[in-house]
């Protein structure tokens, strides 16, 4: 089950973690809602989490409700957690730094060194994995709870939230799928990967633009 791997990997942390908490047990008013743990960091800090086996038929627009709830609390985040992650459980911060001016110059200086030497399918999936970043953050940032959830999927539910544009989402499927060739070993044609790397830095630049 999930939720049981869920209560083990926070409760080996250190965190006391409270299955089906009562409403008293709550740290604040949810409106009713009751969630599946109560992970507290202490008594000012933790996590209200919603578990789900499967990442289908998922309400994201009441989770989004939620968690703009939760997150009126410092100190506190709502996150939703599913058996289908991409993300490994137990990895999240209450504090999202934002990426720094350098370490996006830094990534950025990397990748332009792979296309420079030639080596264009590292350098496309260097930038992919950025775009990924970005787009995880994107959504933490705008309390759109799919951060953890595979890429397509995430994807998906950020268009379907207004996180990202109708370009930028026809965008990120088709590059998506370029990714998924060149992870799987499958050929791309030189000249469609210079352009898929022309598309995915233009998409970069766009969701660094997108940060808070």
């Amino acid at each position: 089950m999930v939720k049981t791997k869920v209560i083990e990997c926070y409760s080996s942390q250190g965190y006391e973690v409270i299955h089906q908490p009562h409403i008293q047990q709550l740290p604040f008013d949810l409106n009713g809602y009751i969630p599946n743990l109560l992970v507290k960091v202490s008594e000012n800090q933790g996590f209200i989490v919603e578990v789900k086996d499967v990442a289908t038929n998922l309400p994201i627009s009441h989770y989004r409700e939620l968690a703009k709830n939760v997150a009126e609390h410092d100190g506190w985040r709502f996150l939703l957690v599913t058996g289908e992650d991409a993300t490994p459980i137990a990895e999240e911060d209450i504090a999202d730094q934002k990426l720094t001016r350098s370490q996006i110059l830094h990534r950025k200086e990397r990748i332009a060194k792979l296309i420079s030497i030639g080596e264009h399918e590292a350098a496309f999936l260097s930038l992919w994995i950025f775009a990924e970043i970005l787009m995880r953050r994107h959504a933490r940032h705008q309390l759109i709870p799919i951060d953890r959830l595979t890429t397509i999927l995430m994807i998906h539910h950020l268009h379907e939230q207004l996180g990202i544009s109708e370009y930028q989402f026809e965008r990120a499927i088709a590059l998506n799928e370029i990714r998924n060739r060149i992870a799987h070993g499958f050929p791309v044609k030189s000249v469609n990967l210079n352009e898929a790397i022309e598309k995915l830095l233009n998409l970069v630049d766009e969701f660094i633009a997108m940060q808070k």
